[in-house]
C-alpha cells in the first residue's frame, strides 16, 4: 500500500516530468512534501542529502527517464521483529 505522502510526490514528479526529461534526464530527483528539493548526478547523492536533510524520514528519490524502469530498495534503517 502506497502512502499518501508518497502518492503526492509521485504525482508531483508526474506533473514536472517533461520539464526535468527537457535538462535532467538520467539524473535523479529529490522530492519531499511535493517540494522538488534537487536533482542530483547519481542516486546516492540525492539519497545522502534527502538524509541530511529530513533524517529517517519518508522523502522520494526517482531517476529522471523517459522509459520508466521498475525498480525495487529495501532500507536497511527499516527495522523488523522477526
Amino acid at each position: 500500500m502506497m502512502t499518501k505522502t508518497l502518492e503526492l510526490e509521485l504525482k508531483k514528479y508526474e506533473e514536472k516530468k517533461q520539464d526535468l526529461l527537457k535538462t535532467d534526464e538520467n539524473k535523479y530527483v529529490l522530492i519531499k512534501n511535493q517540494e522538488i528539493v534537487g536533482v542530483f548526478e547519481s542516486q546516492k547523492d540525492a539519497i545522502k542529502v534527502g538524509i541530511a536533510k529530513f533524517g529517517n524520514t519518508p522523502f522520494l528519490v526517482k531517476k529522471i527517464e523517459r522509459i520508466e524502469q521498475g525498480q525495487n530498495f529495501t532500507s536497511n534503517l527499516i527495522k523488523c521483529d522477526a
